[in-house]
Parts: C-alpha cells; sequence; structure tokens
C-alpha cells in the first residue's frame, strides 16, 4: 500500500518494497498530480502480484522498459562470476544456495523476475533450511544470498537486497549443548574395518592423518601426493602457500594402491574422480550421509535416521539429529591424539584454532622433522 505526504510545499509519495520503506519526491505540489503518482505505483504493485505485469502497462506508467532480468539469470551471472575467482570448495558451497533458492521458487528461464523476488519469499526459503539445519548453516546461507542481492542492487538489476530485513538465527539451547568429540582408537578400527571401499578407507585414514576436511580429502589432486617425498603438497586457497604435510604409512599406502590402479595422468587429475565430480555437483552431503549410513549406524555410534522426506512424501517432519560424532569428528581425534603424544603440544595448538590461517602456520613454519614426528607419533588402528 502507498501513501503520500507533504513535506515542504512539495507532495512526497511513501510505500514499502521487499519490507523497507521507500520514500520519493513526486516534484510536484499539486496534490491531484500526486495523486496519480500514487495511483501509478500501486497498480505497478498490483500488477506485480496478480503475475500480469506487462512492458505495455510498465511502459505506459513510468515510461521505462519493463526489466526483464530474471532470478535464474542473475543467479546464472553471480555463479559465472564466482567460479573464476573463488576456491573450488567455496564455489560448490554458494551453488548449493543458489540451486536451492531457484527450486524453492520454481524459477525458470523467464519468471519470476528479479524484480518480483520479496522479502517473504527468501524468508519462506531460509526459514525452510533453518528448520532442516543448523542455525550457523542457515545463516551461512543468507549471507550467501544477502551477497547476490546486494551485487544485484550495485548493478542496477534491482532497487533494495530483499535479504537485509531477515535478521540471522540463533542456536537454540538444544542445539548448543551438543558438541562433536573425537573418536578413541577402538571407534577408529571399527569405522575403518566397516568402510566399504578403498575411498572410504582413504578418507578415515586422511581425516585422521592429516585432519583435512571432507571436500579437501575428496578433492585431492595427483600432484598433491609426492610419494618420493612422502608428503601431501598443497596450496592454501587464501595465501596460495603450499602446506607440506607429512603422510602417515597407512595414508601413503593406501594413496600409491590408489594411484597405481588409475594408471598415468596428468598431475590436475583428481586421485578419486567419480567423487569429486559428485562432489562439485551435489557438494558435502551425500557424502556425510553415506558416512552416517553405511559406517556410523553399523558400527552402532549414532542412531539410525528416520526416513527420509523423498522416502515419505511427506516433507521433513522434524530437524535433522544433532549427534556427537560425524566425519568431522577424526580432524577431532587428529588434534586429540596429537596432544596425547605429549612432544607435539605446539602443533596441536597450531591446528586447534580450525582457521586456514592456523593450519597454514601449523605446514609452514614448525620445523619439519617435528611434522614427521609428530604424525609418526599417531597410532596406527589398520588391522
Amino acid at each position: 500500500m502507498a501513501w503520500l505526504y507533504e513535506r515542504g510545499g512539495v507532495w512526497w509519495l511513501g510505500y514499502r518494497h521487499n519490507g523497507r520503506q521507500v520514500l520519493r519526491s513526486t516534484k510536484t505540489k499539486n496534490r491531484a498530480e500526486a495523486q496519480q503518482e500514487l495511483e501509478k505505483v500501486e497498480m505497478l504493485f498490483g500488477a506485480s502480484r496478480a503475475g500480469s505485469l506487462t512492458d505495455e502497462l510498465y511502459r505506459a506508467l513510468t515510461g521505462a522498459q519493463l526489466p526483464r532480468i530474471t532470478l535464474a539469470g542473475e543467479l546464472a551471472d553471480w555463479l559465472a562470476e564466482c567460479k573464476g575467482s573463488t576456491a573450488e570448495k567455496t564455489f560448490v558451497r554458494y551453488q548449493a544456495f543458489a540451486n536451492e533458492l531457484r527450486d524453492a521458487l520454481n524459477a525458470t528461464d523467464t519468471a519470476p523476475l528479479l524484480s518480483q523476488v520479496t522479502t517473504d519469499d527468501i524468508r519462506g526459503y531460509l526459514t525452510t533450511k533453518r528448520n532442516n539445519t543448523s542455525a550457523s548453516t542457515a545463516n551461512l546461507a543468507r549471507k550467501t544470498l544477502s551477497a547476490i542481492f546486494i551485487r544485484a542492487v550495485k548493478n542496477k538489476h534491482l532497487r533494495d537486497n530483499p535479504v537485509s530485513p531477515i535478521k540471522p538465527f540463533k542456536a537454540l539451547k538444544a542445539e548448543k549443548q551438543i558438541e562433536r568429540r573425537s573418536f578413541d582408537l577402538d571407534e577408529l578400527q571399527q569405522i575403518y574395518t566397516q568402510a566399504p571401499d578403498d575411498f572410504w578407507r582413504y578418507m578415515i585414514l586422511g581425516g585422521f592423518y592429516t585432519g583435512m576436511r571432507l571436500g579437501d580429502l575428496i578433492c585431492i589432486r595427483r600432484g598433491t601426493v609426492n610419494l618420493s617425498a612422502n608428503r601431501l603438497e598443497l596450496k592454501d586457497d587464501k595465501t596460495e602457500k603450499t602446506l607440506n604435510i607429512p603422510l602417515a604409512k597407512p595414508l601413503r599406502a593406501i594413496l600409491a594402491n590408489a594411484l597405481a590402479k588409475a594408471g598415468p595422468g596428468s598431475k590436475n587429475d583428481y586421485v578419486w574422480p567419480e567423487q569429486a565430480a559428485k562432489y562439485l555437483e551435489k557438494g558435502s552431503g551425500p557424502f556425510s550421509s553415506e558416512f552416517y549410513k553405511r559406517i556410523l549406524t553399523p558400527c552402532g555410534l549414532v542412531t539410525p535416521r528416520k526416513a527420509s522426506h523423498k522416502a515419505t512424501g511427506k516433507g521433513h517432519s522434524e530437524k535433522r539429529q544433532v549427534n556427537e560424532v560425524s566425519f568431522h569428528s577424526l580432524r577431532h581425534s587428529f588434534v586429540s591424539f596429537l596432544r596425547v603424544t605429549g612432544a607435539n603440544q605446539a602443533v596441536a595448538k597450531e591446528l586447534a584454532g580450525h582457521s586456514s590461517d592456523a593450519v597454514n602456520a601449523l605446514y609452514t613454519h614448525m620445523p619439519e622433522q617435528s611434522l614427521v614426528t609428530a604424525i609418526n607419533a599417531l597410532p596406527e588402528f589398520v588391522k
């Protein structure tokens, strides 16, 4: 709904757009002329809500061409821009959020227009996201979408950012009480034995002996594995510095076997090409679910999850349950067992920060022999 008010002898027009109040001058002192501007705005909003905002109507009311930028088109342009300037794993996360929003709003190449996307539309998507994920994940989605719409405003594709009126989500007390823990040695042996194939055996060994995250392990490239020097040579996404991670014997053995089976290839090829392609398309979700269902559940470390919305056809009835252990627990285990070794407190302290800066400091500033000694001191649980 729009309204008129007088200020300084001139009539002003007020209305709410995407949850924000907009005030602009009609540039006239004549009430009748100002009323005509008011009626134009109300007609535009009414036609937009009804889905009947045509080029002809928009041109007749505003004298300008109706913007034809669609939500799907804006999302595609933003992703294309990100692809060349964003780290691979970050791009995967961005792509997942953009695809979820597109699906939630049934976006196609022709509709809805970017200008038709409202704060309520975004709030609906984010509320659903929050109902099925943690507050931090939903807030990350909110932050990402806000960046998309801020870019659209800067490019003059939109007047306002529809995400800005939406406040960040707060974690519930029940969620705060559940903390991830590390695996003990018996549990590590259990999950390794339960692993269905070499890929998952590699993932478990990689998580425990390097502290690397799930996506980094999946997308490891041939050129990263330096068997002659017995180390992984990674480039940090932010600093572009090389990180040298000593290879523990069990991890070295499974990587050497995987490379031998694959045969010759480029250093830029993925060690696990099928899994890397799946991760780049769908993100970490399928792998986290598989780890949960095929490894943790049979070992009795978590309780079986209820049937998903895909199985029941009734949608999510409740939030995904949060457990004390997950794939990320392997990273906790890496830090915990380093601390147990006693002589490696400095190494564990560096890594415990869980930031890329801390990882970079760990693998570039510590003496190489200290790192080798620390990795070799970790227990072997491969039978």
